[in-house]
């Protein structure tokens, strides 16, 4: 158990990194965004905006699992009804069909991986708001046309 425990906490360190990185670089391309896009109307520039934020969120939340997957795959975590890549992704987005299952001794990762999952998954959404936020601003500085 102090294994897992010791092994998720590194994983979800790694993962809160890549997020932290990744959330910078949203940051500032958000702003670069909007800088672009200023003379658009407000629907080009919000649509810009959240699509900008959600692809890069996307690829990260497939980055962190993919960490996930590469430890399962070091480590042996195999079930007979899912691969590595699939099973790390039904953990961290704590989907959890029921149908795979890792061997004994090793059940504990399966739920840190969705515990790392869902406070991700949460700090993503903050990130949403806070460029809607951003936008919503943006939008009211500028005068009636």
């Amino acid at each position: 158990m102090l294994y897992q425990l010791m092994v998720g906490g590194i994983l979800s360190l790694v993962n809160f990194g890549i997020h932290a990185v990744m959330t910078g670089i949203i940051v500032v391309a958000s702003h670069h965004t909007a800088a672009a896009t200023d003379e658009f109307h407000e629907f080009v520039r919000v649509a810009s905006l959240m699509l900008l934020t959600l692809s890069v969120l996307m690829v990260t939340h497939v980055v962190e699992i993919s960490v996930w997957a590469g430890y399962y795959a070091f480590d042996g975590i195999e079930t007979e009804k899912a691969g590595t890549f699939e099973f790390a992704f039904e953990n961290y987005t704590a989907l959890g069909y029921g149908d795979a299952v890792p061997s004994q001794g090793l059940r504990l990762i399966g739920p840190i991986t969705a515990l790392n999952g869902l406070l991700l998954i949460g700090w993503s959404v903050a990130i949403i708001f806070e460029v809607l936020r951003m936008a919503e601003v943006q939008i009211a500085r500028k005068p009636p046309t």
